[in-house]
């Protein structure tokens, strides 16, 4: 039985995918290792959304390279990188990330010695196979890929393209049988999930879809991915009304990228630094909710007074966690054209930024001390005995308890926070009522 290596990068998305291999893979006798030294053939699924990511990728592919191990590159970075990748691993196969479906096909032609450049696949929707699941509680279901953005700096829309929503019969089937297999959450993604429909209809289909999945029988949380307020604004009333459903986390990831209106417009962002305030405000009243965003550091012409107005921004809408990225050029996007920042001060503006932000999520942290209610246990702490939940927002809890947690809900009390993460006590229900 020969064995496979699977290592990923990148989103969420990417992990679905990854997951579908595996059991693809798994259903046709490959054993999936997680050793690449047991490994007969490796498959790196790459991201191509930041420049740092795409070095460290690199960085691993010579290294299985330069050690004579198969090799099968696909994910985001195969379809953008292609010669680059082809120069520093020349005997490695490459299969495009719309290539998933053929994963098979192409482990057996390495397994015998051949070499596959699949670039130009027919992509298949990938619902209802086999998944060899990262976390067994979690399903993650993409619902589209692709989105109705143009941003300046992004190279996954070279690859993605135009929003292409998935049948919602087929989206609803995957999520019915992950539930029966033992999924307690799902987290539906895609470039962004607010563009679900765009590409059938004239508004996001998105608060439609979530009522539907609701309406699923069983125990279990939905985790909505990134949406870009530009597609959900005119429909909020009706987003909020989906979310108001117990099963639905009150998570929101709304990607801001700048708060200085001139660079928005530089970048390609389709909507005002305004537009992000009514839209985090109008939320707001409805939930008391988990915010998280994106910030982009040092987009090419950006001044001190311009940065200033994102730290600026950040106190105003008070994010729990900021993904901060220093600029960096992606070829064959339009913002590559454009004059980069020296690199001193984009390091020293993300270094002051960052710090901001892990003040404001350790204080709104701190908020929540004393706070009573469930937790669904969805992973494995650092240590044993310790594990780590969502509570009703998807914050991250972390506890000491024995036994095997999994995909349990457990009572508690927070009595700690960290910057990152609340830290929780069982509690009885006599203590509930204290």
């Amino acid at each position: 039985m020969s064995s496979v290596y699977i290592e990923t990068y990148g989103c969420s998305a990417n992990k679905s995918q990854s997951e579908t291999m595996a059991g693809l893979l798994n259903k046709y006798a490959y054993n999936i290792v997680d050793d690449p030294e047991k490994a007969d053939v490796i498959i790196i699924n790459s991201c191509a959304v930041k420049a740092v990511t795409e070095q460290k990728i690199t960085h691993r592919i010579k290294e299985f390279s330069d050690n004579n191990k198969k090799l099968v590159i696909t994910g985001c970075l195969a379809d953008v990188a292609y010669s680059r990748l082809r120069f520093v691993a020349p005997d490695a196969s490459f299969v495009s990330s719309r290539g998933t479906s053929e994963i098979v096909r192409v482990v057996d032609k390495v397994m015998s010695g051949g070499q596959v450049t699949l670039l130009d696949p027919t992509e298949k929707p990938l619902f209802n196979l086999p998944k060899v699941r990262i976390n067994p509680i979690v399903n993650i279901m993409p619902i589209a890929t692709g989105c109705t953005g143009h941003c300046t700096y992004c190279a996954t829309k070279l690859v993605k393209g135009d929003v292409k929503s998935y049948p919602k019969i087929l989206i609803l089937q995957d999520i019915e049988r992950s539930i029966k297999e033992g999924c307690k959450e799902i987290w539906l993604t895609g470039q962004d999930t607010g563009a679900y429909g765009l590409d059938k209809q004239k508004s996001s289909q998105l608060p439609e879809l979530i009522g539907d999945i609701a309406k699923i029988p069983g125990d279990f949380k939905i985790r909505v991915g990134m949406m870009n307020i530009d597609n959900i604004k005119d429909i909020l009333p009706e987003l909020l009304d989906a979310f108001n459903s117990k099963k639905v986390y009150k998570f929101f990831h709304l990607p801001v990228q700048s708060g200085d209106n001139d660079i928005l417009k530089l970048m390609g962002r389709k909507h005002s630094v305004e537009d992000y305030i009514e839209t985090v405000d109008e939320i707001r009243s409805a939930f008391k909710i988990n915010l998280w965003t994106d910030v982009i550091v040092g987009f090419p012409g950006e001044t001190d007074g311009q940065f200033r107005n994102t730290m600026e921004l950040m106190k105003r809408v008070d994010p729990d966690l900021v993904n901060i990225s220093r600029y960096a050029m992606r070829p064959g996007t339009p913002a590559e054209l454009l004059r980069q920042l020296p690199t001193e001060v984009v390091k020293e503006r993300t270094r002051m930024l960052t710090n901001q932000m892990e003040n404001i999520a350790f204080v709104k942290n701190k908020e929540q001390i004393g706070w009573k209610g469930d937790i669904l246990i969805s992973e494995r702490g650092k240590r044993d005995g310790q594990w780590i939940g969502r509570n009703y927002a998807y914050k991250s809890v972390v506890i000491n308890k024995s036994g095997n947690l999994l995909g349990r809900y457990v009572r508690v009390k927070i009595i700690d926070a960290v910057p990152d993460a609340l830290i929780g006590w069982p509690i009885t229900e006599q203590e509930d009522s204290l």
